[in-house]
């Protein structure tokens, strides 16, 4: 095993190189603490805006028919994920986002993954699908929410429109059911799978 250290090794070897160190390996996950903090922070702007609201938090994780919900909601989670490697191999935009994401998580834990998917599916529903949804309506809300996962660079140009499509799916099973846990348990599942997929793909990086 060589004792050179990952600082030490050219560019060429460490992939992307860092922007202020060109030998400097960069860090290809999401650590766990930014994650509770940034998913903590949008799960508190929701809970204070529905307080505000003076809208039942309970209510909303309250489900009439939790096996119908969660079944709803696992089997939309099932088939969104499902589809996903299709318009990957279908879609080239939909490939270089892959391709993007695969940057940014190829080095991602298995258990840091299902964490994210977690707090990321946790905090994004109670926010979307809770707080903006009361207050600026369904439709509004879906616009908002695709809106906001507009891309930072030309490889991330299918991430509204993958938003969207999910988006459209998720504020259907909260319409239907009146509750959190369908979108829920759907944005996990799908969050869930392609985060191990994509990690596990771009464990290794090639240009």
């Amino acid at each position: 095993m060589s004792s050179e250290s990952s600082v030490d090794r050219p560019p060429a070897e460490a992939g992307r190189p860092s922007a202020v160190e060109p030998t400097v390996k960069l860090e290809r996950r999401v650590s766990p603490f930014f994650g509770f903090i940034f998913y903590g922070f949008l799960f508190a702007v929701a809970w204070v805006w529905l307080q505000a609201g003076a809208i039942d938090v309970r209510a909303l994780w309250t489900p009439r028919n939790l096996a119908l919900e969660l079944a709803v909601g696992i089997g939309a989670g099932v088939l969104l994920a499902g589809a996903t490697p299709w318009f990957v191999r279908a879609v080239p935009v939909c490939r270089e986002l892959e391709r993007e994401f695969g940057w940014i998580l190829g080095e991602q834990r298995a258990w840091e993954c299902l964490y994210l998917a977690i707090l990321s599916g946790v905090a994004e529903e109670f926010f979307f699908r809770g707080a903006l949804h009361q207050a600026v309506g369904p439709w509004l809300g879906l616009v908002v929410f695709a809106a906001l996962h507009w891309p930072v660079n030309g490889q991330f140009a299918a991430w509204p429109f993958t938003a969207l499509v999910a988006g459209v799916v998720l504020t259907a099973e909260r319409m239907w059911t009146g509750t959190l846990v369908a979108p829920v348990a759907t944005h996990i599942i799908v969050n869930a799978v392609n985060l191990l997929r994509i990690s596990r793909k771009y464990r290794v990086w090639k240009e």
